[in-house]
């Protein structure tokens, strides 16, 4: 797939959808992804827990994705959800990983890292995709990846019952706005829109 097609395929799924997820939202939109996926073909299916990549290190060391969409009897596409931008680089090198072992992930096309960018200050909840680190990294990848970008504005406070329960967590009172992707391929850099308010 070229960069072109993976923004298309990944204008499919119904982004809208994540507008309605309040908080954290790491398993929600890992079950977002997952149910987007098998809906698109009675031959995909979803390892949830990736198997690792590294074999022989019994768990320490291994670096296991949150999912894998596979489509017939091949694993298609590695997908790592993150909320805090502390843990991209970590993610994109778990990412990397998949992808640079053929023997057995034989048939990925590319790697999807979705962002919902928890940070302080005016980090928080913006694009932070544009990092040296990431940059460095994505730019000696052998192999493509997308990023998901997921932006949210603060929610006024109310004296509602949602309203009270959202002031009890940082997370809670911020809603999506817009959320955008990258996709960085060898030869290329495409971004598209994917929704927004």
């Amino acid at each position: 797939m070229n960069a072109d097609d993976i923004v298309k395929f990944l204008k499919t799924f119904r982004w809208s959808t994540l507008q309605m997820m309040y908080g954290c939202a790491h398993s929600s939109i890992i079950g977002f992804v997952s149910t987007e996926w098998i809906s698109q073909s009675k031959h995909n299916s979803i390892l949830d827990g990736a198997p690792s990549p590294i074999i022989g290190q019994g768990r320490a060391g291994q670096k296991n994705a949150d999912i894998l969409l596979c489509k017939g009897n091949e694993p298609f596409i590695v997908v790592e959800v993150e909320t805090g931008i502390g843990k991209y680089e970590e993610k994109v090198d778990s990412i990397l990983s998949y992808l640079h072992n053929g023997k057995d992930f034989n048939g990925l096309k590319f790697g999807l890292l979705i962002m919902s960018n928890y940070a302080a200050g005016d980090l928080k909840y913006r694009h932070n995709w544009d990092s040296k680190e990431i940059k460095s990294k994505v730019d000696k990848a052998k192999g493509t990846i997308a990023f998901v970008s997921i932006e949210k504005s603060r929610i006024p406070s109310d004296n509602s019952v949602l309203g009270r329960l959202r002031s009890r967590n940082d997370y809670y009172p911020w809603e999506i706005v817009n959320i955008d992707c990258r996709v960085h391929t060898a030869d290329r850099n495409v971004e598209g829109n994917l929704w927004n308010k």
